[in-house]
């Protein structure tokens, strides 16, 4: 199956097969090669996993961002397959081109999606194509799916689905029993993930995800003339979805008003239903927050200079303490900026006062999402 970008080869054979004795396909995601194995072997996922790692339970945990170095040796061992191939399936990888540094292992991970993960259970982060499942000769997962920059699909092109169309669960393959006939299966409701309507996409999302693509492939984006480097450039990226949703809540008239000069379509800019981080939401909220995002992008750096000059913001509009200006912009934004006038801050006296209506339905949103997870 072709893709704008082949994050890993995969295997066409296995040499020396132990208990898994299947290839890991193109772009294969690691959870999809574990539980495809454990179906072919006619055993639950979790049978598999705990006859490879006894003392370990894997599936209580995001297995596909990575496994420690023993771990992976004991895994190619048995499997035949080199380790340097079975680490391009974990996330790990791709992580290095979007942060610098070392990524904490009990936080969200920048642009990867969340699972929400409460022992086996998860509420989401898991993507898929249906017609890519449908065409596939042995169906399985992608690596890409789990990006959170990911919205479409590029080879057909259609929207990614990040829950079962027919019940509403999330993707949980591993929750798959040795009676399921394949990977495609809803492992709530036991329908097929193929059977379902494809959704209509973004071009704008889906120019941003290509751009993101290229971005990870080479280490190097774009924006205007200014050469970036993959880490500035996500950066850069996470600032104007900063920007954009700090807007959407409609405080700003300002902050509109500058975005409306850069193109974004203000009308269409809507809150996110629970506030969550980026790589907790689902995928249409995703997809309206990247069409922007690459609208942004391509106003190039001139314009958005105009755009904060002419809007008179204040600094705190485009940064703060917590969410700094990137570097490759603050020359520019500071140049635009309003300094404002300072006073000094008196002493004010709370007023207790009812929450709105949007501060309600989101927290009721979030207990929804809490809670789901628990009763499931």
């Amino acid at each position: 199956m072709a893709t704008s970008y082949s994050w890993h080869p995969g295997t066409d054979r296995v040499t020396e097969p132990g208990i898994i004795p299947i290839p890991l396909l193109p772009d294969e995601i690691m959870s999809s090669w574990l539980t495809r194995a454990a179906l072919f072997q006619g055993c639950d996922p979790l049978v598999l996993t705990g006859v490879l790692w006894p003392k370990w339970r894997a599936w209580t945990r995001d297995i596909d961002r990575g496994l420690d170095h023993e771990r992976l040796i004991e895994l190619s061992s048995v499997s035949g397959i080199d380790p340097k191939i079975l680490r391009a399936a974990c996330l790990r990888s791709i992580l290095s081109a979007v942060i610098s540094g070392s990524p904490d292992d009990l936080a969200t991970w920048p642009w990867i999606l969340a699972l929400g993960t409460r022992n086996r259970k998860r509420l989401g982060g898991l993507q898929y194509c249906p017609i890519c499942l449908a065409e596939d000769a042995k169906p399985y997962f992608r690596i890409q799916w789990r990006l959170a920059w990911h919205t479409c699909c590029d080879f057909h092109p259609t929207r990614l689905l990040d829950k079962c169309n027919r019940c509403g669960a999330p993707i949980t393959p591993h929750c798959l029993s040795a009676t399921d006939s394949d990977i495609v299966i809803c492992a709530a409701c036991k329908c097929d993930l193929r059977n379902t309507t494809a959704s209509s996409l973004s071009k704008d999302a889906l120019q941003f995800q290509r751009a993101a693509d290229r971005t990870v492939k080479y280490r190097q984006g774009q924006y205007g003339t200014m050469n970036l480097s993959s880490v500035e450039w996500f950066t850069l990226s996470r600032h104007f979805m900063m920007i954009l949703r700090k807007a959407s809540s409609g405080k700003s008239e300002k902050l509109l008003a500058m975005l409306n000069m850069l193109g974004v379509g203000i009308e269409t800019l809507k809150p996110t239903l629970t506030g969550l981080a980026f790589e907790m939401l689902p995928v249409s909220e995703r997809s309206m927050l990247l069409e922007s995002v690459w609208q942004i992008i391509q106003a190039e750096a001139d314009r958005y200079l105009d755009a904060v000059s002419c809007s008179f913001l204040a600094k705190s509009s485009l940064g703060n303490g917590r969410h700094p200006v990137p570097s490759c912009i603050e020359r520019i934004c500071h140049a635009g900026l309003n300094p404002g006038v300072h006073h000094r801050r008196k002493k004010r006296v709370v007023i207790r006062k009812n929450r709105s209506k949007q501060a309600v339905l989101r927290m009721w949103a979030r207990l929804q999402r809490k809670t789901q997870v628990s009763t499931k």
